[in-house]
């Protein structure tokens, strides 16, 4: 394994679903190239094998600790063209700087979507518009358009983005009950109970 990166490799495995799996190296200038696209990891990759060429995509991508632009090791899983296949799509937010001067927080709760498409049909993000939210509006999946040929593969009542209204320095945090104002002792008043 040293020696492959030495020399410049990406060592890793090809497998399919069935079980398959075949030790393989790739060239790492080549391999950031292919998965800086717009695409990212989901880029459809071409690998030549035993004079054969496989049509596969990154399953899974191993970086170095403390080097996070190098490659330690990489899984491919074989696909099929015509096959749906589940994928993770960024969700990315737009029309911030168009929102109601509301001072809203935005809390995103997800940064990525559980797609099933076809490899061709994965679309590289999933955008979504925020600019007619206001404070106290939730948008959740089925609230959204997805691409042609992709379906969903979580909740449909999944939250993704919420507007929520700004803490004040007066308001307690979540989960904190406001202190009770202490009550004070009167020095000298007089009480019910007899004097001894």
């Amino acid at each position: 394994m040293n020696s492959l990166r030495t020399a410049g490799k990406v060592p890793g495995v090809l497998h399919d679903r069935k079980g398959m799996s075949v030790p393989v190296s790739v060239d790492s200038i080549d391999f950031k190239k292919a998965i800086s696209t717009s695409a990212g990891h989901n880029a459809i990759l071409g690998l030549q094998l035993e004079d054969a060429n496989h049509t596969a995509m990154v399953e899974h991508l191993q970086k170095h600790t403390l080097k996070d632009d190098i490659y330690v090791h990489v899984d491919f899983m074989l696909v099929s063209l015509d096959e749906k296949i589940e994928v993770q799509v960024p969700l990315v937010l737009v029309g911030q700087e168009k929102r109601a001067k509301d001072d809203g927080v935005i809390s995103q709760a997800t940064h990525e979507i559980t797609l099933l498409s076809k490899p061709t049909e994965i679309p590289d993000s999933i955008k979504v518009n925020i600019a007619g939210m206001t404070i106290g509006d939730t948008l959740h999946l089925k609230d959204i358009q997805l691409p042609d040929g992709c379906e969903a593969q979580t909740e449909p009542d999944e939250v993704l983005v919420s507007i929520m209204a700004p803490r004040t320095s007066e308001e307690p945090a979540e989960g904190e009950e406001a202190a009770e104002p202490a009550e004070p002792e009167l020095v000298g008043a007089e009480t019910d109970e007899p004097e001894a």
